[in-house]
């Protein structure tokens, strides 16, 4: 969001799974990148400003617990990943 724009979280349950929902005002993920935004070493910045494995870490580990991540984008509006989880690992 390069430090402007609101980061919105909240939690809920939801069909026996626990949800998680992580929103930001900033400029959205162009759709041809939404592929691949999990793939280890992605990355749009610029050299030297990022290594790629954030949302690659983020992905194995909720997946490694028995979860889901989902994401969702448009932009100029922002992006939201919902990230879920069976209730009974809470």
């Amino acid at each position: 969001m390069e430090g402007k724009g609101k980061l919105i979280i909240s939690t809920q349950a939801q069909n026996g799974s626990v949800v998680a929902n992580i929103s930001d005002t900033g400029p959205g993920i162009p759709k041809k990148y939404l592929t691949k935004i999990y793939d280890p070493f992605f990355t749009t910045k610029e050299q030297g400003k990022g290594t790629g494995l954030g949302l690659n870490i983020v992905h194995q580990l909720v997946v490694k617990y028995g979860g889901h991540i989902d994401v969702t984008s448009k932009m100029g509006k922002g992006t939201t990943f919902s990230i879920m989880f069976p209730a009974h690992l809470v």
